[in-house]
């Protein structure tokens, strides 16, 4: 039995390795304040201190976002308001950040710095625990909501930032059904409430009801602490003693979910939901089938619930999706598991229905479950779901996103339910439970039980409503209206105050004092020399191979970038058109299904995309290219090869009524997902005339692929033979060896095994060579403004900087992180109250500023026309100076996977840059100084007086600006 030991106050209760994860598990309790601890150890560099408090929502107020939002605003130790904002643009953070979720609020950051992680989790500890909420009630007003007037006879508005980042997500239909759906299932828990908050109630939460909510929740006892990676154990545990939790007593009070009581029977609910303002009712109901069973702390039963969704729908062989895309009942259709509440919960998503389908379509979902479980999945299916689990598991690769953070944030739902995290690190464990699906009905059995035999289930219908977002709109501005009529003037006069000394505050920059509070590294702890990854360079006859020699654990990853040189604007949208349908129709050798059990099966993935690159030292040599990427453990790389080659270069179109329904699901998904990256859309569209990276970009994943999306299901009734004889086109022109580059990413004693294995793909790629596409005429450069079923706008303004006559400089990283952080920051998020925005300046020349749900339009472009002005007012001292340049070199010091590695060697080579350009960009940066920040305000300026921008906004808020715009058009397309 392990001897219990103290350290710093805290006890040490248990010990374990994981063998899965390479790391030991360390349980500790905090005996004087009762927090929880655990400490994951191992030598990972990559640094992960999180903080999570169970958090219960109380009403629909939001209270649990807001407060996330707000602790951040200021503390005991370090008073400065602008605390976090200081921390993202001065620190060697490779993580920071907050969230919240149906029942938890987490704090989290990390470093490779051990300085700076020390510092960050020194800030955070006492933001959370001593923040200055209690006795400054502008924070709620800024973080929260505020009624907003500053004239007797003005319009009053609600203001805030969690109030307008909540009116962004209330727009997003997609979020407007999850959230139905998840609260529909739990009416009488807190699950039943919106812990992000309902724009509708968010007005209703008062201060003292804010402060009684961390009072209540934000106590050590109800606290797990998380550290990762290579930490200095002692030191740590000494400053999260002496610092923070000496001052606690546990109060001995426990905080838990209340569970739901079971359905007595199915119900059957109806609600609305916002469709555009000229958009057709016909065909755009949807429905929801939930399934809550069983209790988190279930072993494995959260895994089990998600290997049986991946089953049933979310693999290209899944029965329940394939008989749903069959009966053509609806155009899309998901499955989602929330495996972290009390109550795991299933819940299925069918889009874009008509209302007279919908019975026809949940016979056939029940009548293909009873079949399922009567007869049983395919085996093969079963092995090639748990093999990719495994895959993904062993190889523990997250893509910016620290490792550490990844672990802590999968085991949150078993602490704060009761259950052990270890559950979900030591994967050994539940892999084996999974696999007795192979042999046994352990996956048909939970379709019985689950949902097949469960009351407690719903079916939603939504019915989508024209003009359900302007209706709601204007009972907004009513009840403001009618809210301000019942005022004295005396109370007028003092909400006009209110605002007013609410916005000196916002105004008010901290003082030099309280500023100094905020640890900072210095300059001299970070290396001067870049850390750039050179791979070993043979050209070959008409291709490029790219070397990289280094350790991945035995997997072997390879990227190669065919070129695109004589493809069109439009030939670009056919080519991504052509990927989305690879692995969802047969091939040559294998049908859809076969062919995806054998990827999964013997690969760790494959993927094909499109991309566009621009030359460093000549920006207008734009290089799109079709980037077919793929991994497995080495043994299995001449399986890769072989699928491919059969996935890329082997489809076949012969079935038009399967890809008539892709095409359908294809365009559903692609409205709310490109909705929901409005800024990116905004961006976009505006250096779209501008520059041709972007119309490219606009073409495979943007605004104009949508549209494309649109005609294409518009002219597939009609002429479904000239589709097929497009991707027929793509498929025979678009696969060239010659320009290819191709990165081969692997151990070095792998590599030439796997380079001989090449030479199968290369003798499969066409030989022959084309010309370059004749240049497209950019499109004219027009003011537009983008009408979305939305409440909130995303504003983008900008130009190319090169047109001016300037170069690009590393200086610049620091000028956008400045622009992101100070001047922007403040005026559209903390006094215009929008979620976001920020600036960016690139190599080729492009420059823009964005905002992302935001209340305002016209406003934010003032905003941006005033940039220039702030710039030549800027002036900080060394220490402050530092802070901004610590920020960028975060994002170049980031820590790479291999496969990152691998893929940016091929961008690198394809763009030209180098060891000697990226150190000079480096040297640009640390070299940085005020002069060099102001003297860009004369480049701004003249950018900005080309006054080039585009909305994506509401149809109201656009619609009443029209007089901003040369054209106005629809985000949907007919």
């Amino acid at each position: 039995m392990m001897e219990k030991k103290i350290t710093h106050g805290f006890e040490l209760t248990r010990r374990q390795e994981i063998k899965e994860i390479g790391a030991t598990i360390n349980y500790f309790k905090h005996l004087k304040s009762g927090a929880d601890m655990i400490y994951l150890e191992n030598e990972d560099t990559n640094k992960v201190f999180n903080i999570t408090f169970r958090t219960v929502p109380e009403d629909d107020t939001g209270c649990p976002h807001i407060l996330e939002h707000s602790v951040l605003n200021g503390s005991k130790n370090f008073p400065a308001k602008g605390t976090f904002m200081e921390l993202i643009k001065g620190s060697l953070n490779t993580f920071i950040n907050a969230m919240t979720s149906s029942d938890w609020t987490s704090y989290p950051v990390a470093s490779t710095n051990d300085k700076d992680f020390l510092n960050l989790m020194r800030v955070y500890l006492d933001a959370v625990l001593n923040p200055l909420i209690y006795d400054d009630p502008r924070i709620l007003q800024q973080e929260g909501w505020h009624y907003e007037l500053f004239d007797k006879e003005g319009e009053i508005n609600y203001r805030g930032v969690v109030y307008n980042e909540m009116k962004g997500a209330f727009s997003s239909e997609d979020s407007i059904v999850v959230r139905n759906s998840t609260n529909a299932q739990f009416p009488d828990t807190p699950y039943g409430f919106e812990s992000g908050g309902d724009p509708d109630a968010i007005p209703q939460l008062t201060q003292e009801k804010f402060a009684d909510f961390h009072r209540k929740y934000y106590h050590p006892s109800n606290s797990l602490i998380w550290l990762y990676g290579d930490v200095d154990l002692d030191e740590t545990l000494k400053i999260i003693n002496e610092s923070y939790l000496k001052d606690f007593d546990d109060p001995k009070i426990e905080i838990r979910f209340p569970m739901q009581e079971p359905f007595n029977e199915p119900k059957k609910i109806t609600m609305q939901y916002p469709l555009g303002d000229d958009m057709e009712i016909e065909g755009e109901y949807h429905l929801t089938l939930n399934y809550t069973y069983g209790k988190a702390t279930d072993s494995y039963l959260g895994t089990s619930l998600q290997i049986l969704a991946e089953l049933l729908m979310n693999t290209p062989a899944s029965p329940l999706k394939l008989a749903i895309i069959r009966s053509g009942l609806c155009k899309n259709s998901m499955i989602y598991v929330r495996a972290d509440i009390v109550q795991p919960t299933i819940h299925i998503f069918l889009k874009q229905i008509k209302k007279e389908d919908i019975p026809a379509l949940i016979e056939l979902i029940q009548n293909e479950l009873q079949r399922i479980a009567s007869e049983g999945f395919d085996k093969k299916l079963i092995e090639a779901t748990l093999n990719a689990r495994e895959f993904f598991l062993r190889e523990a690769q997250m893509q910016n996103f620290p490792k550490g953070l990844f672990y802590s944030l999968g085991s949150i739902g078993e602490w704060i339910h009761g259950g052990d995290p270890i559950d979900s690190l030591a994967f050994e464990g539940y892999l084996a439970h999974l696999r007795k699906g192979i042999t046994e009905p352990l996956y048909e059995n939970l379709i019985e039980e689950a949902m097949l035999k469960n009351d407690h289930r719903s079916e939603i219908v939504f019915e989508p409503v024209p003009g359900m977002i302007a209706a709601g709109e204007e009972r907004v501005r009513k009840e403001l209206e009618e809210y301000k009529n019942s005022l004295s003037e005396k109370e007028i006069e003092e909400l006009i105050e209110m605002n007013i000394k609410l916005k000196e505050w916002q105004e008010t920059p901290d003082s030099e004092e309280d500023m100094l509070k905020i640890p900072l590294l210095s300059l001299s702890d970070v290396d001067t020399k870049a850390s750039f990854n050179e791979p070993i360079v043979e050209e070959k006859e008409g291709w490029t191979l790219l070397k990289n020699p280094i350790h991945t654990n035995g997997i072997v990853y390879i990227s190669s970038h065919l070129d695109l040189a004589h493809a069109t604007i439009e030939d670009i949208s056919w080519i991504r058109l052509y990927t989305q349908l690879l692995g969802q129709i047969d091939s040559e050798n294998y049908s859809f299904a076969e062919l995806n059990n054998e990827i999964r099966n013997n690969t760790g993935g494959i993927t094909l995309n499109t991309q566009a690159y621009g030359e460093i030292e000549n920006p207008e040599n734009v290089m799109p290219k079709l980037v077919l990427a793929g991994k497995a453990i080495a043994d299995k790389t001449p399986a890769l090869i072989k699928f491919m080659a059969e996935l890329a270069l082997r489809p076949l179109f012969e079935d038009e009524g399967r890809i008539k329904s892709l095409l359908l699901e294809l365009k559903s998904g692609a409205e709310q997902r490109t909705i929901n990256m409005g800024h990116v859309v905004a961006i976009t569209r505006m250096l779209a005339p501008i520059s041709k990276a972007h119309r490219i970009q606009d073409a495979y994943g943007g605004l104009g692929y949508l549209h494309f999306l649109s005609d294409i299901v518009n002219q597939m009734e009609g002429d479904m033979a000239g589709i097929i004889a497009k991707f027929k086109e793509v498929q025979k022109r678009y696969f060239t060896k010659e320009g290819l580059v191709l990165s081969l990413t692997a151990n070095e004693e792998l590599i030439p095994k796997a380079e001989k294995e090449l030479d199968s793909l290369l003798a499969q790629l066409s030989q022959e060579s084309h010309a370059p596409a004749e240049e497209d005429a950019s499109p004219a450069k027009i003011k537009e403004g983008i009408t979305a079923p939305i409440k909130i706008q995303y504003v983008a303004k900008g130009g190319d900087f090169r047109e001016k006559g300037y170069d690009y400089s590393g200086k610049m990283m620091v000028l956008g992180s400045i622009l992101s952080t100070e001047h922007l920051y403040k005026e559209l998020r903390v006094k215009g109250g929008a979620y976001g925005g920020g600036a960016g300046f690139r190599q080729d020349g492009t420059m823009f500023f964005y905002s992302y749900r935001d209340p305002n339009l016209k406003e934010s472009l003032d905003v941006y026309s005033g940039v220039a002005e702030s710039l030549r007012a800027f002036n900080v001292n060394r220490r402050e100076m530092d802070k901004f340049i610590l920020g960028v070199i975060s994002t170049l010091d980031y820590p790479k996977t291999p496969e990152t590695i691998g893929t940016e060697a091929a961008v690198n080579y394809i763009t030209g840059m180098n060891k000697e350009l990226f150190q000079k960009i480096r040297d640009e940066v640390l070299s940085t100084n005020v002069e060099d920040i102001k003297a860009y305000a004369e480049m701004i300026e003249e950018v900005m007086k080309d006054n080039h921008y585009t909305v994506v906004g509401s149809e109201t808020k656009v619609k009443e600006a029209s007089a901003l715009f040369d054209e106005i058009i629809p985000f949907i397309k007919k």
